[in-house]
């Protein structure tokens, strides 16, 4: 393509939720340079008769931090329409990183992927991309989970007023090398051994600089109800807007209390906190095979928590646990399917459920669940088979919600093929339309707008997120009615049909459904 081009004959769905309309539009290098209704002049076309045009997907909740590192095409984002990713979600942020939690993370991707990395601060790794080059624009929030751990290590209890001036200080710094926010990862050692005020106290340095608190909450279900308390109180007392990651109620027993978190959301809106939230369009959650113990396991290192799960006395203490949070821990178990294994002897498990995976092993299923975490040492990833599908609906509904994958990129090649991913790494956007908007649950503008303008206004992030004059020429063109997520549980590992080109900033990274590997994304750094 010229620097100058038009996109003609387009049904244009803006991002801002308004009513489309049939136009021409102009892109000049990477800007929006015109918008007409009766028609542009132009010797280089991209003919979208028939086809919709809407602004690249902004993806609010992203975990590609590592992953484009490993493939800079972002393959499986680009190919459903996203052009901006928001990295640094759940309190895990591939910087600032340093101490214990820099050499896990060193040793992990370096046996995993052959990863070496040399990156200790947020602006190491904005420079590090820019070198590489990537074919989507990336945010990035910084993770107060690997703050902490930069720090402390995996050490539970309080911080001292010295390890929470350091702490203070990650942040600021990170802020100010262009992070739009903080994330938090409540559920996860080691960002679950900091209590409100600690997170308060750093969320006010992020507000300083007028960012975001985006919140993977303490609990999704039984203590689900004050894990959203806890996040307005954030909110409330630090000065900021919050972002709730993923909002869900997991499994049966706490389906029912979403009607109570609706109205703590919208009373907290109507008080003047500025809240929202942002969700995927499945029923199962994709995180380690970890999650299923209590946190106090992981504390101190890895090894320490490795010699835990060994210990039979330690068994009994977790057993007990486990058993008064779930009725019926086979039943729990039996809903988990192991993603993947690092280890060559595991892999023929995943896909597998834990119950059939102990069966094959001759174990009872916690049982099980302790051989693969002690194999795998902690990194082994699973699918969880928890949520409900009249929630999930009404989620979607709400004006406040945004879309959001919760996954990295991956391809259908390279060491990011491996596994058995959880499919919303390929299918999430496709699915909104094939699944809520052919169902009538959204209309094509309002889902348009959930993945544009809302998440970019959310992060932040300037003239990106709306098809307008003098913005950024970040642009998907797609046929609604074609949309299909096509990747499963059992082979996630296939781009969705339904788009046709992907623009990032003026330049195709998506040409006639497949990728032309141009790399102009860029680092979005928050400026104001």
């Amino acid at each position: 393509m010229k620097e100058r081009y038009v996109i003609r004959n387009a049904f244009l769905v803006d991002g801002s939720g308004a009513p489309g309309f049939t136009a021409d539009i102009e892109v000049d290098k990477d800007r929006i340079s015109r918008i007409s209704k009766t028609g542009i002049a132009a010797d280089d076309v991209i003919d979208a008769a028939g086809m919709t045009v809407a602004p690249g997907f902004v993806d609010i909740h992203s975990h590609s931090d590592y992953h484009i590192l490993l493939n800079p095409y972002a393959e499986s984002k680009v190919r459903q329409g996203v052009t901006t990713e928001v990295n640094g979600n759940c309190g895990y942020a591939i910087a600032p990183v340093d101490g214990l939690i820099k050499e896990e993370r060193e040793q992990q991707y370096y046996d995993s992927y052959r990863l070496s990395l040399k990156i200790r601060s947020l602006a190491d790794y904005f420079q590090t991309v820019e070198q590489q080059g990537s074919s989507v624009n990336n945010a990035m929030l910084v993770g107060q989970g690997t703050i902490r751990g930069s720090v402390m290590g995996r050490a539970a209890g309080r911080a001292t007023g010295a390890q929470l001036d350091r702490m203070r200080t990650l942040v600021r710094e990170s802020m100010e090398a262009g992070a739009i926010g903080m994330s938090t990862g409540l559920a996860y050692t080691p960002g679950a051994y900091a209590d409100t005020q600690e997170v308060t106290e750093l969320a006010k340095v992020v507000a300083d600089h007028k960012g975001i608190y985006a919140t993977h909450m303490r609990s999704e279900g039984r203590a689900l109800v004050e894990s959203v308390e806890e996040a307005l109180a954030i909110g409330r007392d630090a000065g900021l807007p919050v972002e709730i990651s993923h909002l869900k109620t997991m499994h049966p027993e706490n389906w029912h209390k979403i009607d109570t978190v609706f109205g703590l959301i919208e009373a907290a809106q109507q008080q003047g906190v500025d809240v929202a939230a942002d969700r995927y369009p499945y029923l199962s959650a994709y995180t380690g095979l970890a999650s299923v113990m209590p946190d106090w396991v992981y504390a101190d290192s890895t090894e320490a928590a490795l010699q835990r799960l060994s210990d039979t006395t330690v068994r009994s203490r977790i057993e007990s646990e486990l058993n008064a949070q779930h009725s019926d821990m086979k039943d729990f178990l039996s809903r988990i399917m192991l993603s993947q294994c690092f280890t060559d002897a595991n892999k023929k498990f995943e896909g597998k459920n834990i119950v059939e995976i102990a069966s094959e092993l001759g174990m009872e299923p916690l049982a099980a669940v302790y051989h693969l975490l002690l194999q795998e040492k902690l990194m082994t990833t699973a699918i969880y088979f928890a949520m409900n599908e009249d929630n999930l609906r009404r989620i979607l509904a709400k004006p406040y919600v945004s879309i959001g994958s919760d996954a990295g990129l991956r391809a259908d090649y390279g060491p990011l093929f491996e596994g058995k991913p959880h499919p919303r790494s390929y299918g999430t956007y496709p699915r909104v339309f094939s699944d809520f908007v052919k169902t009538n649950i959204l209309s094509l503008e309002q889902a348009v707008n959930k993945m544009t303008l809302l998440p970019a206004q959310r992060a932040g992030i300037h003239d990106r997120g709306m098809i307008k004059e003098g913005w950024f020429a970040d642009i998907v063109v797609f046929s609604p009615e074609h949309m299909e997520d096509l990747a499963t549980y059992a082979r996630p590992h296939v781009y969705p049909k339904g788009i046709d080109t992907v623009i990032v900033n003026g330049v195709p990274v998506v040409s006639k459904g497949l990728h032309t590997k141009a790399l102009p994304g860029t680092v979005l750094r928050k400026t104001r």
